[in-house]
């Protein structure tokens, strides 16, 4: 009878022990921003094709959601975008919160902005990438005010954090009116 007891203490120490022990993830590695699109949008004209074509925008004037098709290698388990005005160096970090480790490699992430929220900067610049049309976008004939350029960057389940990615090109914020 003692040996019983014995040995169940033993087990529970070594369960007790276990405890502390945590899963050591492979780094995360963000490789692409596919595609950017918003709430809102202009008609531009496409400078290599001369064709008019939807420019993605961040209204200053109303609250306007930014959607971020991304890429990465790796388990990711936390998303963070920085949006910068360039010559103002004004800067806002977004993040996406923590969720469950997604090994799928590429997914669209949302963030908020609050009317005039946006850092912007006093030049002009194009919209990023390969754009794609969201039912709910709404044509606009804005004001230009400035560009937000984005950085991401993401964390691994053990808090790791990837690589930054600039991505090409930056958002106009533009006043929607």
């Amino acid at each position: 009878m003692k040996k019983v007891l014995l040995g169940a203490v033993g087990l529970s120490a070594v369960l007790a022990s276990c405890t502390g022990v945590g899963v050591a993830y492979e780094p995360v590695t963000i490789t692409a921003i596919n595609s950017f699109t918003s709430d809102y949008y202009r008609v531009v004209t496409d400078p290599t094709t001369g064709q008019p074509r939807n420019e993605y925008v961040i209204c200053s004037d109303r609250p306007t959601t930014v959607y971020m098709d991304v890429s990465w290698n790796g388990p990711l388990s936390r998303l963070d975008a920085r949006f910068e005005g360039a010559n103002s160096g004004e800067a806002t970090t977004k993040t996406t919160g923590t969720f469950p480790a997604d090994i799928s490699g590429r997914d669209t992430f949302t963030y908020q902005f609050a009317a005039g929220a946006a850092p912007l900067s006093v030049s002009k610049g194009s919209a990023l990438g390969a754009q794609k049309l969201k039912g709910q976008a709404i044509i606009v004939n804005p004001v230009n005010k400035g560009t937000t350029y984005v950085t991401v960057w993401g964390y691994n389940p053990n808090g790791l954090k990837s690589n930054e990615y600039d991505a090409p090109g930056g958002i106009p914020v533009v006043t929607c009116g």
